[in-house]
């Protein structure tokens, strides 16, 4: 297979125009994913023509992955077919996870230097978003719950991941060039800066974690113990320059706060006290409705009956979903919900985590933004919904497709040059 083709060409400018434009304009992610699509089906009817199969066989390797990613869709079927009332809509968003497959053989018409030349468009990518949260926020002056067509949180949680890739994309330079392994690395406090200004703290959770896996992939030939070392002082210096803000010190004395209102019932309109109340809720209408769920239409009026009966309040039962990805699932689509999402977070996760044990470095680098990439999804969907929204699921299968292909190809060229693994 040629390395340079107009079909690579094609799914370099998608994931290219992606990872830089889609946090900050609303129609790139739809015609990324499209243009990814398009080089896949190219890629698809070249190798047909040619009788080119051999890089087919590695991308199989993958196939729980791809299976996992239609769990979603395959829940929205189930519930409707229950309900008897089949939609087309209804698979819009989530079939942008569920075409994961197809999406993953367009990526890997990249050859991997083409694929390596994205750690630039990491790193653009985070300036480019972080410029717009600073813009609409006033440098963090004030926050705003949406910023232009995406919620405050989303945007901040995303352009951190993208800063996470860029880190690990380090490991990407094709030689030791000091000046290159800066700029990307500014990237990480970019990301940094930028949920810091957002004051998002469901991304605050998430950096142990990170800080944890870039130690293990730059610290990989050490010791565990120097590992979690080196990761436990990273984390604690961090966590003490945070500490040292207003920003940070008001985010968290509110939440301390909104949970003691919310235990001694003075006041459960809280931020905290409104997701208590939806978690809460949300759980009641998967015990009442464990097989199928409710299904998203019904949600909102599920809410509001529940205010009428008090189980939670008038202000709590406007939300459009539970703030918790799981929990929501499992509301709207029953026991199918809850395995659909579980599918969708665990099944690249396993690979992902296998992956980082790779000899090679530059596998082992991909394998941990993709690690990233999905706990970050499993943290962040802890307090708010990544599955809801278009951007968010796009974001996850373009993401997923991009390191997947990255390993496939690696593998592949690995395989061929008879090198071991």
């Amino acid at each position: 297979m040629k390395r340079v083709s107009f079909y690579g060409c094609l799914a370099w400018f998608s994931l290219s125009l992606f990872f830089l434009f889609s946090l900050v304009a609303g129609k790139v992610a739809n015609i990324s994913f499209y243009l990814l699509m398009l080089a896949a089906f190219i890629h698809a009817f070249h190798a047909i023509k040619n009788r080119d199969f051999e890089i087919f066989y590695v991308w199989k390797q993958y196939l729980w992955v791809y299976l996992g990613a239609i769990g979603m869709v395959l829940a929205v079927l189930l519930h409707e077919i229950a309900v008897n009332k089949i939609r087309m809509h209804s698979y819009d968003v989530t079939s942008r996870v569920g075409l994961l497959g197809l999406l993953t053989w367009g990526a890997i018409s990249l050859s991997t230097r083409q694929m390596k030349s994205l750690r630039w468009v990491f790193m653009m990518g985070t300036v480019i978003a972080t410029a717009k949260l600073v813009t609409f926020t006033g440098d963090g002056d004030t926050r705003v719950p949406v910023v232009g067509f995406i919620s405050i949180i989303a945007l901040s949680q995303l352009t951190l991941l993208l800063s996470i890739f860029s880190v690990f994309s380090i490991v990407w330079n094709e030689r030791r060039n000091f000046l290159a392994s800066c700029f990307l690395g500014l990237a990480g406090l970019v990301g940094l800066y930028d949920i810091f200004i957002s004051q998002t703290r469901g991304a605050w959770i998430s950096i142990p974690i990170f800080i944890f896996l870039i130690c293990l992939v730059f610290f990989k030939n050490t010791r565990s113990t120097k590992t979690v070392l080196w990761a436990s002082v990273l984390i604690i210096a961090l966590a003490g320059s945070f500490s040292t803000t207003s920003i940070v010190r008001n985010r968290v004395e509110q939440a301390v706060n909104d949970i003691h209102l919310y235990n001694n019932k003075q006041n459960r309109n809280t931020s905290v006290g409104t997701r208590f109340q939806l978690w809460r809720a949300s759980w009641i209408l998967f015990s009442e409705n464990p097989i199928f769920g409710v299904g998203r239409d019904k949600f909102e009026g599920s809410l509001k009956d529940f205010a009428m009966r008090g189980v939670i309040t008038i202000d709590a039962s406007t939300y459009p979903h539970s703030h918790n990805d799981i929990l929501f699932s499992m509301a709207t689509f029953g026991i199918f919900g809850l395995i659909g999402i579980l599918a969708a977070y665990f099944a690249p996760l396993y690979y992902f985590v296998r992956d980082m044990r790779h000899s090679d470095r530059e596998i082992a680098a991909a394998a941990a933004m993709g690690v990233s990439l999905c706990l970050g999804y499993i943290i962040f969907g802890l307090v708010d919904v990544m599955f809801m929204w278009r951007i968010c699921d796009i974001f996850y299968s373009m993401s997923i497709a991009t390191f997947l292909a990255f390993i496939i190809r690696k593998k592949y060229e690995l395989q061929q040059s008879g090198a071991t693994h």
